[in-house]
């Protein structure tokens, strides 16, 4: 995708322009519903490689996956989508290689200045606004030195809802079983066809409110030294800072479950969940978060006759930092629920005890014209939820995440042209790589995935109740709905001056004072940051993880004919060593938890080394056939990797041993460094077809991938292992002597290990479809149209392991065959665009099918549904005086208003693969529907 191709797509960053480009699926910020990640031909963002200038781009923490958000796109040259892997690229690619390349200083001749400014609003008021502000300098200083400077801006102030279904499914349970847990995996919901339905028994509703600045520079200096020696020199900055609020108002009924008459069965007695009791909670998040990439690019070419010489050297430095703050208040209970419930949608079936009871099995919840969930209450019900004297502060904490990486490249290579014209050349080339994460605590979590360990925090001392309005009047404000289509529903939430309000008046909640009757503590307090993680469960243990990569190919190309054959080999051998902390917990048969100290002082609790090492090799073979100058036929094989998740190398080790009589399991739960990457054997063909007449293609492709060493870990079911008996008293040593109640096993002892193991992989295939035609066959201006289409079919067959219980009530593990997480199975891009004089016009829309995010042994699996998209782009481009002048206007997200549903998750069989049929969706985003932008640009 050349500048000029992402300009005429309506798109601000990176992910939304390549999602227009077949075999690219487009992942989106479960916030803020924009774009941040790809997938391609199946697989997700943390198994595609995205380079900036020749270097890889690095994660922080424990991600691989590149946020792309702040790769704004003005200031980009081209983007490349490498699908088939040869020798000379990075094999860790099984979605495919990114090339991302910034403007150079040689692409411009004299002195060029490029001014443009740029504002976008929401059709809907309330939602917000954002504007962006780019600049262009370029100097030719001579032929051959070139000097640019480009520079991004863009501030964003925005406002967005979700809306969140709390439910229970299944409502009625299958006979004898008490939970749906306990119901084994053979049974699949609905388990009775008269309740293929849900309970829902609340909602959750967030108020976002998100101010962003982002930054992209870059400075480029391009040096031809002479006629057989370029330089290339990059420098790249990416920074995104965002302060977010988001308020959260759970306005849920706690529920009860009764074996009690079902008039739906006729009759039969089984296990029903009922409402009991509406006890909503608010809750109140500020997230202030530093993201930054600098990346530093020194590349060159000498030809010396025959022999040509690639050198590149890189160095990155990336910093995820964030400083949080969090409130949570409960509210109180209300039983009443015939009061709170409107009497015109409260379903009540009447219990067979002696009282005969009036349960409350439905009603609680129903849904507006738009499809939005709201509580069904009175006017009680909405003087309840909405009373500020029903909440009480629970906790207040602070967290912090501090995630430096580094990383250094070095790279070159030697290519030698034959002199027989079948020769094309002969390529060696050797890659040194070293990147070394960081992160301030070994949690894998991050201000959006996860729970983070705060540093701070303010614990209620239980029953001490204490209103917010001790802290101050005002904190509590009730905002109607009517923005996301509720009519008269008022919810809740928390406002943003009570963080500061909260956390100034919580030390003087912290002591008694004995002179008076009342306790005027009210709160314990716990600052995390000075414990010692050895001594103390709850401290901070600082980590870094690191890899060093070597790498070797060989690459060679010929001609055969019609036919050009290029293949080779690519070694790489990669090292990985980190450190955990490896701490045993033990519950003896009788008595309270032994306390860490006894461990401590046994020298149990210590920091150990991880270290692993893995080589792949990686061949790859391409062949392209020309039967005529306009036709290319292609055949593909390659090999690419995916590097294991952070989270199965270098997660903690811990010995829990639980010798209660009830449960009596000894569990080792580790990581496993030396987990093998995946390996993917590829294939891929195409055919390609160009107009003569006109610029246009029509392209068909196929592709397969079969995927080896899968990563299989389950992180919430064991395996049974042996061994880990003897390895739990070897590790014990003599304190295994000295107390021998700590283990003392007996034969009904269950010995458990969890351990990230590769699994056995899978296989993808699929279809793209291309076609691009201006249709100057027609007469008169119908010859400015151009069309252009695409569309990929994705299918894919992955074991996935599930936990669940067998037919005799043990709890097992399950394979399922079933698409890979993030993978859609249809992508579709439809456009057509008009160009007249210094008019250019486009549209296009996208539909993007749904993907699967979880499964369920008894097949309620959780999905991300389907979305599609109409933008419109006009543009007119005029001379004034000297100046080239752009106006445009564009327009995004035009199929959806402010009030229409964004579906961000559902419960659903669509995956199931077998006959059930259902749809719960649970997840509701209104980002504000439609949005225009308008601006100009100058260049000079």
């Amino acid at each position: 995708m050349s500048a000029d191709l992402l300009g005429s797509f309506p798109a601000e960053n990176v992910p939304e322009a390549l999602r227009r480009v077949s075999g690219v699926a487009f992942g989106r910020d479960d916030a803020t519903g924009e774009g941040n990640r790809i997938t391609v031909r199946g697989f997700s963002s943390e198994a595609i490689n995205v380079q900036l200038n020749g270097l890889e781009l690095q994660g922080t923490g424990f991600e691989r996956t590149i946020d792309l958000s702040g790769f704004l796109t003005d200031n980009i040259s081209e983007i490349t989508i490498q699908k088939s892997l040869l020798p000379s690229m990075e094999s860790t690619g099984s979605g495919g290689l990114v090339e991302i390349e910034t403007k150079s200083g040689l692409d411009y001749d004299g002195i060029t200045a490029q001014l443009g400014v740029e504002g976008e609003t929401s059709l809907e008021s309330g939602f917000g606004k954002e504007y962006q502000v780019n600049g262009l300098f370029s100097a030719r200083l001579t032929n051959s030195l070139g000097v640019v400077a480009t520079v991004q801006y863009r501030k964003t102030d925005r406002r967005n809802f979700d809306a969140d279904v709390a439910d229970s499914i299944p409502q009625v349970l299958p006979s004898g079983f008490t939970g749906v847990s306990f119901v084994p995996a053979s049974q699949q919901f609905p388990f009775d066809p008269e309740f293929n339905s849900r309970l829902e028994t609340g909602v959750s509703y967030s108020r976002r409110d998100r101010e962003e600045e982002n930054l992209t520079a870059s400075i480029n200096l391009a040096w031809d030294v002479s006629n057989t020696t370029n330089l290339r020199l990059d420098l790249q900055r990416i920074q995104r800072n965002s302060f977010a609020e988001t308020g959260r108002t759970s306005a849920t009924f706690l529920q009860g479950s009764f074996d009690m008459p079902v008039p739906e069965l006729g009759g039969e007695v089984r296990r029903r969940v009922v409402l009991n009791s509406l006890r909503p909670n608010l809750a109140f998040n500020v997230t202030d978060l530093e993201a930054k990439q600098d990346t530093i690019s020194l590349r060159g070419t000498t030809t010396l006759d025959r022999w040509v010489f690639n050198y590149k050297a890189g160095y990155q430095s990336a910093l995820s930092r964030s400083n949080n703050a969090n409130l949570s208040a409960l509210g109180a209970t209300a039983t009443n629920l015939t009061s709170l419930i409107d009497p015109a949608t409260i379903v009540l079936n009447p219990d067979d005890d002696a009282a005969r009871t009036q349960r409350v099995v439905g009603g609680g919840v129903i849904f507006q014209p738009n499809g939005l969930p709201v509580l069904s209450l009175s006017q009680a019900g909405l003087d309840f939820l909405n009373n500020p004297a029903t909440y009480a502060l629970t906790t207040a904490s602070r967290t912090l995440t501090d995630s430096p990486t580094d990383a250094y490249t070095l790279e070159g290579s030697v290519r030698y042209l034959p002199e027989p014209e079948w020769f094309k050349y002969l390529e060696v080339g050797a890659k040194w790589d070293r990147s070394e994460r960081g992160a301030n605590d070994d949690v894998f979590a991050t201000t959006s995935t996860g729970s983070l360990l705060s540093v701070e925090s303010y614990l209620r001392i239980s029953p001490r109740d204490t209103g917010l309005d001790v802290f101050g009047e005002g904190l509590i404000d009730s905002q109607g709905l009517q923005q996301i289509g509720a009519d008269t529903f008022q919810s809740p939430f928390i406002a943003g001056a009570a963080v500061d309000a909260i956390f100034a008046g919580l030390p003087g909640l912290l002591q008694d004072d004995p002179s008076t009757t009342f306790n005027e503590q009210r709160f314990t307090f716990t600052d995390r940051r000075n414990l010692d993680p050895i001594r103390d469960a709850g401290g901070l243990v600082p980590t870094q993880t690191v890899e060093d990569r070597t790498a070797g190919y060989l690459e060679a190309n010929i001609m055969v004919g019609k036919f050009e054959i290029v293949g080779g080999g690519r070694y790489e051998r990669i090292f990985r060593s980190g450190n955990t902390l490896t701490s045993p917990t033990v519950r003896p048969a009788t008595g309270p938890s032994e306390p860490r100290e006894t461990f401590v002082a046994a020298g149990l609790v210590e920091f150990a080394d991880l270290s692993g090492t893995q080589s792949v090799f990686t061949p790859s073979l391409i062949v392209n056939y020309r039967p005529a100058d306009n036709m290319v036929a292609r055949f593909a094989y390659f090999r690419s990797t995916v590097n294991p998740d952070f989270r199965l190398i270098r997660r903690p080790r811990s010995v829990s041993i639980d010798l209660r009589p009830t449960i009596n399991r000894a569990l080792i739960l580790e990581s496993n460094p030396d987990l093998r990457p995946t390996v993917t054997d590829n294939l891929d063909a195409d055919l390609s077809y160009y107009f003569t007449d006109s610029p246009g293609l029509v392209r068909a492709g196929f592709f397969y991938k079969k995927v080896k060493n899968n990563f299989t870990n389950v992180f919430f079911l064991a395996g049974s292992d042996e061994s880990v008996r003897d390895e739990i008293l070897q590790s014990f040593g003599d304190l295994a002597t000295t107390r021998p109640d700590l283990v003392a096993f007996d034969d009904e002892t269950e010995f458990l290990r969890n351990r990230p193991e590769n699994g056995e992989g899978g296989e993808i295939y699929g279809v793209e479809l291309e076609a691009i035609r201006q249709l100057t066959f027609l007469p008169g201006r119908l010859s400015n149209f151009t069309l252009l289409g695409n569309l990929t079919w994705t299918q894919g067959n992955f074991p996935t392991l599930v936990s669940g219980r067998d037919d005799d009530g043990n709890l097992a593990q399950f394979e399922l065959n079933r698409f890979l997480q993030d993978q859609p199975e249809w992508i579709y891009n439809a456009s057509m665009s008009y160009a007249e004089g210094g008019f250019e016009g486009r549209v296009i829309y996208t539909y993007q099918s749904a993907t699967a995010s979880a499964f369920q042994a008894n097949g309620l699996d959780t999905v991300l549904p389907s979305f599609d998209t109409l933008d419109v782009r006009l543009s007119y481009t005029f001379d004034l005086g000297g100046t080239n002048v752009s106006v445009y206007l564009q327009g995004d997200d035009l199929l959806r208003s402010g009030t229409d549903i964004d579906l961000r998750r559902a419960v659903s069989s669509q995956f199931g693969g077998g006959s059930a049929d259902f749809y719960f969706p649970d997840g509701y985003q209104f980002n504000g529907g439609r949005t225009v932008t308008g601006g100009i640009r100058a260049r000079f």
